[in-house]
């Protein structure tokens, strides 16, 4: 049986990436690149690139460079909205792109997954001008400016960030009232000092929880101390959560009868901490998050948080704008209607007061 042409290796390789839509983040290369990254000689490449055009795959603009042709993208439907995530371990970051993915299945649209490590590499400005639309959940450092022009002159939004100061349209997960909910259940079991625990590379959304537990206590006229220890950007809040709740214990710092954590990885370093120094989480100590994220509802104990809310209609309207031919429409903030607590071991009445801990 005679050997497989080299040359439609390399037609499949480019179908495949147009389809997945590996040139949304890239320009479509020529034929020494495109050779280079097949392992194939020049003169194998061009043969594939030649077979393409024929086929009506690719086209050859004015000035040379190739691109895919109309007709192709209109058979293949590849992917055609990005979405750009920070580029460290986190279940939070893999849920929401889950939830992302899943739904832009549902609605027959092509998602494209990328990941970044900074707001300089040229794949995140690329990805915003040549995709139809992009979604872009942020990471510590502000936007830089130069991004913010592309951004709002193409279909971004944000989500899991307020950037409508910037002019973007801005997906928020937790409502303001929701974010008390989780306070007021600490209040409700008794609990009448609060700490907070940060230890979550500081951005405008981890701001505003620290600023909404402050003026939480405000209102409610009770004590707390902010204990903030901000993570490296791309490092393990957990580590750095276990590190300072295992000192404040060994130091016997004034901590409070309970500890709500900006984030759920906070939270559970808090809980290790505690099971070191021999301290049972939900009776001895109160521990639970903002926010809870995939395995915490089987830890042992489960931690008490706001669940992810669902995302459906926030996600409608996203998608309905990137494949219109208005603007947007509304406010540019869009918010989940409401966002479910989940109560678990990690919380439960005060057995002592913050003097006697």
């Amino acid at each position: 049986m005679p050997a497989r042409p080299k040359y439609t290796d390399v037609m499949t390789v480019i179908k495949r990436r147009i389809r997945e839509g590996d040139y949304l983040l890239n320009k479509f290369p020529g034929e020494r690149k495109i050779a280079e990254e097949t392992g194939v000689s020049y003169m194998t490449a061009r043969r594939a690139v030649t077979h393409l055009l024929d086929e009506k795959v690719l086209v050859r603009g004015p000035s040379g460079a190739l691109d895919v042709h109309p007709a192709y993208a209109r058979r293949a439907k590849p992917a055609q909205v990005v979405l750009l995530y920070p580029a460290y371990p986190s279940t939070y970051l893999t849920q929401l792109r889950g939830v992302v993915f899943d739904f832009a299945q549902r609605q027959g649209v092509g998602l494209r997954p990328a990941q970044f490590v900074h707001w300089d590499e040229a794949a995140v400005l690329e990805a915003t001008e040549q995709a139809r639309a992009a979604i872009v959940i942020p990471y510590g450092p502000e936007i830089p400016q130069r991004l913010l022009e592309p951004f709002r002159n193409n279909k971004v939004v944000i989500l899991d960030g307020d950037f409508t100061s910037e002019g973007l349209p801005s997906i928020r997960l937790f409502r303001d009232e929701c974010i008390e909910r989780v306070f007021e259940h600490l209040y409700a079991l008794g609990h009448r000092r609060v700490d907070c625990l940060n230890t979550q590379n500081r951005n405008l959304e981890i701001d505003r929880r620290i600023r909404a537990w402050r003026q939480w206590r405000e209102r409610r006229g009770l004590g707390g101390t902010l204990w903030d220890d901000p993570a490296p950007v791309f490092t393990d809040p957990t580590e750095v959560a276990c590190r300072l709740i295992r000192k404040l214990l060994d130091e016997k710092a004034d901590v409070a009868t309970a500890i709500v954590s900006t984030t759920c990885p906070a939270a559970m370093g808090a809980v290790r901490a505690c099971w070191e120094r021999g301290l049972a989480v939900g009776k001895d100590l109160s521990i639970c998050a903002v926010n809870i994220e995939p395995p915490a509802e089987y830890y042992c104990p489960s931690i008490t948080g706001l669940n992810t809310p669902e995302l459906k209609d926030v996600l409608e309207q996203c998608f309905q704008w990137f494949f219109s031919r208005q603007g947007w429409r509304g406010p540019l903030l869009v918010e989940p209607r409401t966002s479910d607590l989940f109560m678990g071991e990690s919380t439960a009445k005060p057995r002592r007061t913050a003097a006697t801990a």
